[in-house]
């Protein structure tokens, strides 16, 4: 009897401290302007522990006694609106949504475990303190990329579950259309949170930003365009050299994120080759940026929603596919490695998302087909900052790429 006192008293806890999360952020929204709002702090605390008692009292005595109290709150918030929207002269509905999202989420906090209202409450609080940034993305979002977005919704949530279905087919029947597209939405949508957040904090932010968000996006897309950059500019290329340099360190992690999302289970073997790799980077960085007179370097990205990034991806994916499936065959697992060398002269992810996607496969032979990937995906950086880029941009970029392909490289013979 104590106990579930005791559970009873945290849940009109909880419920009462994450309303006083979401009204510290309308408190703080409301400073922004004069007039009577309709909701503050208190209010919202308030009305997630009403939520918690409503569903505590329909448990206690009828199930109907929830329905009635939110169909009365409903009442409430909308006569509130019309009140505030006339002697504010303002419409928008937002905090009296919010009111009814803090509502539900009371309930929730009674009738489901805690972990369910808090992920709410920070989503909420998240969408509603990212006021000035959603609009600030939208004011400069472009006709083609919203085009774009909703191209990739049509194929994310439309185009894929009718593959679902769909056999495989080709050689051992390696083509798995349902498995491919599966990964080019994840990655495009992986790619896409970094075009958000390029567009949001990257334009004409500096180097740094440009390279870390440049990697998370596309660090073949950074050494590609600051190697013809450097040939145009006649100034100092250290500055390109070192967005470049911090993209590829950071690629490393995005890899690993990529693969823990879809299978947390080996982050523990390949974190450590990939960190290592990644740190190797940042520590040569470190050398270069006291050489570097601070100049900026920024950089325009086209957006990964593309059709042709999508179907570059496909293919890559499409390849690693037949060529594991083939070699698997003549060769065992190690058949594996030759679509690591291959695939990885254009992209790291393709050979990492298979390993994720199959976990059947060797676990040393599928962090080693990792790791090979990815150090042949830095060596053609390397080739591409050499052949396309200035003189002094090709010898740097080398000069600063080297500890990470002789760490990657040393890492491939241990685990050999």
């Amino acid at each position: 009897m104590i106990q579930e006192t005791l559970i009873l008293f945290y849940k009109f806890f909880l419920s009462i401290a994450l309303g006083a999360l979401i009204g510290a952020e309308r408190e703080k929204s409301h400073q922004q302007h004069t007039g009577t709002d309709f909701a503050g702090i208190r209010t919202f605390m308030l009305i997630t522990f009403l939520g918690t008692l409503s569903a505590f009292l329909a448990k206690l005595y009828y199930s109907w006694l929830l329905a009635v109290i939110f169909v009365c709150f409903v009442v409430i918030v909308l006569t509130g609106y019309i009140f505030s929207s006339y002697f504010n002269k303002e419409i928008g509905m937002t905090t009296e949504l919010s009111t009814l999202i803090a509502f539900i989420i009371g309930v929730l906090v009674y009738t489901t475990s805690e972990e369910i209202p808090a992920l709410m409450t920070i989503t909420l609080t998240l969408l509603l303190s990212f006021k000035a940034l959603l609009h600030k993305l939208v004011y400069n979002l472009k006709s083609n990329e919203f085009f774009d977005t909703m191209k990739f919704i049509v194929i994310a949530f439309v185009v894929l579950p009718l593959l679902k279905d769909i056999k495989g087919f080709g050689p051992f029947n390696a083509i798995n259309l349902y498995e491919i597209w599966l990964m080019v939405v994840f990655v495009s949508a992986f790619s896409f949170i970094g075009y958000i957040l390029m567009k949001l904090f990257g334009s004409g932010k500096g180097t740094i930003i440009t390279g870390l968000l440049g990697g998370i996006l596309s660090s073949t897309a950074v050494v590609t365009t600051f190697a013809h950059k450097s040939k145009e500019y006649k100034g100092n290329v250290l500055p390109f050299v070192l967005a470049s340099v911090i993209a590829c360190s950071t690629m490393f992690l995005r890899v690993l994120t990529e693969v823990a999302l879809l299978n947390f289970e080996i982050i523990s073997k390949l974190a450590f080759p990939l960190v290592l790799m990644s740190l190797a980077g940042y520590f040569t960085i470190s050398f270069l940026w006291k050489k570097n007179n601070h100049e900026d370097a920024h950089i325009e990205f086209n957006s990964p929603l593309m059709f042709w990034p999508a179907i570059k991806f496909g293919l890559f994916y499409t390849f690693v596919l037949i060529v594991t499936n083939i070699s698997s065959e003549l060769l065992g697992s190690k058949g594996l490695l030759i679509a690591a060398v291959l695939t990885g002269i254009g992209d790291a992810d393709a050979i990492a998302l298979f390993v994720a996607r199959h976990p059947e496969i060797d676990i040393r032979i599928g962090i080693l087909a990792v790791v090979i990937a990815a150090v042949t995906n830095t060596i053609t950086k390397i080739i591409i900052g050499k052949l396309f880029g200035s003189r002094d941009y090709g010898r740097e970029l080398m000069k600063m790429m080297a500890p990470i392909v002789i760490i990657g490289l040393i890492i491939v013979l241990a685990i050999l």
